[in-house]
């Protein structure tokens, strides 16, 4: 047999662990005391006779994990202690009225979505010396300490025809040269 089978077939079963009580709870405003600790411990009692003597167990010393559960509920109770001693007011908490079992319930109406805007994708022309000035302005705009994209220029500049009155816009787009639509031959 191996060390290790051996150690195995001669290891003690685990100690049975004991249950600890539960908190009590208590009408809140009310401070709460901690529980006593207690350690059991086996008192000396006076043995009648010599053979009461004998059979008699000897005191136990509590071990060391017992000393460190009594420290741990020890250190629990007094932080329990400071936080119920915290005054808050409670959250109101707001029911749902019951509706009656004849009569239907009157739907709640949910808030309206937000619906994601649709994306159109779309191809158009321009002269080679008018998509050169979009390159111009990404990169006065990196100058600027923004970075900016194509598309974003393109609605950039539609905002900006927008918020012209109808005379500013006529002279604008009265600047602007016609081109052939199509695709350029090849």
């Amino acid at each position: 047999m191996t060390e290790a089978k051996k150690a195995a077939a001669t290891a003690k079963p685990p100690r049975k662990l004991v249950p600890r009580p539960a908190p009590t709870a208590q009408a809140p405003g009310t401070a709460a005391e901690p529980a006593p600790v207690v350690v059991p411990e086996v008192a000396p009692a006076a043995p009648a006779t010599a053979a009461a003597a004998a059979k008699a167990k000897p005191v136990r010393k509590p071990s060391r994990v017992d000393e460190t559960v009594a420290r741990h509920q020890k250190s629990l109770a007094e932080a329990l202690e400071k936080a119920q001693a915290i005054k808050y007011e409670q959250p109101a908490v707001v029911m749902k009225p019951e509706a009656a079992k004849g009569k239907k319930a009157a739907k709640v109406e949910k808030p309206a979505k937000a619906r994601k805007v649709k994306l159109v994708r779309d191809s158009y022309a321009m002269p080679e010396a008018e998509y050169a000035r979009i390159g111009e302005l990404k990169k006065r705009m990196l100058g600027l300490g923004g970075e900016v994209k194509k598309s974003e220029l393109l609605r950039a500049g539609i905002a900006v025809l927008a918020a012209l009155n109808d005379t500013e816009l006529k002279a604008v787009m009265g600047r602007v040269e016609r081109i052939k639509t199509g695709r350029p031959a090849k």
